[in-house]
């Protein structure tokens, strides 16, 4: 390919003339640096360069000597205390990567690329699936197609998928746009901090089924991370029609309805199992607006195959794993390409196990067991739904300490959440959404900070609530 040539011989000039005309704040900032704190002026770092070498990143030092032996390893939150004065500064302008010019002479980086990733963080360079791996087919960016989409404000496995498809769409073209639009993040000092998220699971994604066009509003409002509109019909009521269980029956003219309103939030469409008209179906969600295309009742590799060729990277795909079959064939489909997330819909696969209440499967450790190997998959998981914090069959925030302790990333929120069938008084809804949704991310904060100790209290606690809640099914029977 031409451009990796021409791209080499811009990365270079640039970088001359760069360290040139920029020399004057190079050695302000070394000198700021050597005065206000002992210990080196640059920070060098190993990374994982191009085809996974490992090469050493410089960077200004912006933190104390030793910082990473201090309790939170090299990232930093807002106002820790490890970053020096001269190191916010920096930090803030983004001067901090400018070193990284002579990483670009010595041909271990280029200005524009995927990121260069730590060996160890989010994964080990073995780790990463084959299609992951792609991000590693040319030099790591000072900046990259990832960081003006979000930066940090998107999941790792989101990030790398941007660092595929620039690598697979890698052009003139592009690389100005990235670089022009990096030069306004620098100016107007966006994205520029390393916040704990970097290295911690962000917050569980909240998701509430509807088709009503104000009930979105107050959801999004209240801290919804996406509304849910439910297209599967197809051999449902069969399966659950006896249950006390939501059917919801929407249409297909509801996506674009519910689209509209949306300005946050993301909309997932839940489709129906594969059948003749999926590949019409599919297409006509995805034009409509949908950002995830959920994919529901599959027993074989084969319908998820058919499922990832349909959408054809055109939406975010999730997997609702509910089907013993599938449960049985998962290693088989983690080794699919293009698979975004799974969610372990409880209420069918707990029927499918013939089992008597949907949580025996988080009690008796199934629901943890499948989380494992698809988290080795580096793909996103999560499961079931939980009501308000303080009721719910099993209390939801047991359930909610249970996701924080899997290393869950989503849980739809139940009918009895807020059954809007029931209450129809606007600002009463407002007020149940508002604080449903703050209760839930107190007891998500204060979990994330529980030793392990209280985790195994808390998983014992839910096994005894089980048993419990059996008991009382089979007196009734």
């Amino acid at each position: 390919m031409i451009y990796k040539f021409i791209k080499r011989v811009i990365d270079i000039v640039l970088s001359i003339i760069g360290i040139i005309i920029l020399s004057p704040i190079l050695l302000l900032v070394a000198i700021a640096i050597k005065i206000e704190s002992n210990g080196p002026i640059l920070f060098l770092q190993e990374r994982i360069g191009k085809n996974g070498k490992i090469f050493k990143i410089y960077k200004f030092r912006s933190m104390v000597v030793g910082a990473e032996k201090m309790g939170s390893g090299v990232y930093s939150g807002k106002n820790d205390a490890r970053v020096t004065k001269v190191g916010k500064i920096i930090r803030a302008t983004s001067i901090d990567e400018l070193p990284q010019l002579f990483n670009i002479i010595k041909g271990e980086m280029s200005i524009i690329g995927p990121r260069p990733v730590l060996t160890y963080h989010p994964w080990k360079y073995e780790e990463y699936t084959k299609h992951q791996k792609k991000r590693f087919d040319v030099r790591p960016g000072v900046t990259g197609w990832a960081q003006i989409n979000g930066r940090k404000d998107v999941e790792w496995h989101k990030r790398i998928e941007l660092d595929v498809e620039y690598v697979e769409n890698m052009s003139f073209w592009l690389d100005l746009k990235i670089f022009l639009k990096t030069i306004k993040k620098v100016i107007l000092m966006e994205d520029n901090l390393n916040i704990s998220q970097t290295i911690n699971k962000k917050q569980l994604k909240l998701m509430y089924i509807t088709n009503n066009e104000e009930i979105a509003r107050i959801a999004e409002n209240s801290g919804v991370d996406r509304i849910f509109i439910d297209l599967e019909i197809n051999g449902k009521e069969e399966r659950q029609g006896h249950l006390d269980t939501v059917i919801s029956k929407h249409n297909i003219t509801d996506v674009e309805k519910i689209k509209r309103v949306l300005k946050k939030s993301e909309l997932l469409v839940r489709v129906n199992p594969i059948y003749e008209n999926s590949k019409n179906e599919i297409d006509s969600v995805i034009k409509q607006g949908a950002d995830i295309v959920m994919l529901p009742f599959f027993k074989t590799p084969a319908e998820v195959k058919k499922f990832i060729e349909l959408v054809n990277k055109r939406a975010t795909t999730c997997l609702l794993l509910e089907t013993p079959e599938a449960v049985e064939s998962l290693d088989e489909i983690l080794e699919i390409q293009g698979i975004d997330e799974i969610h372990i819909g409880l209420n069918d696969l707990h029927l499918g196990y013939k089992m008597n209440f949907m949580f025996e499967l988080l009690a008796n450790g199934t629901v943890e067991e499948i989380c494992k190997k698809i988290s080795k998959k580096n793909i996103l998981y999560g499961f079931g739904g939980i009501a308000r914090v303080g009721s719910g069959t099993l209390p939801a925030e047991h359930i909610i300490i249970e996701h924080v302790r899997i290393g869950s990333s989503m849980v739809i929120l139940s009918r009895s959440f807020c059954n809007t069938k029931e209450i129809s008084n606007t600002k009463e809804i407002e007020e149940i959404f508002e604080k449903g949704v703050k209760d839930i991310r107190k007891v998500e904060s204060e979990a994330k900070s529980y030793t392990e100790e209280q985790f195994k209290q808390n998983t014992n606690a839910v096994k005894q609530e089980v048993e419990s809640i059996l008991e009382s099914i089979l007196v009734k029977k």
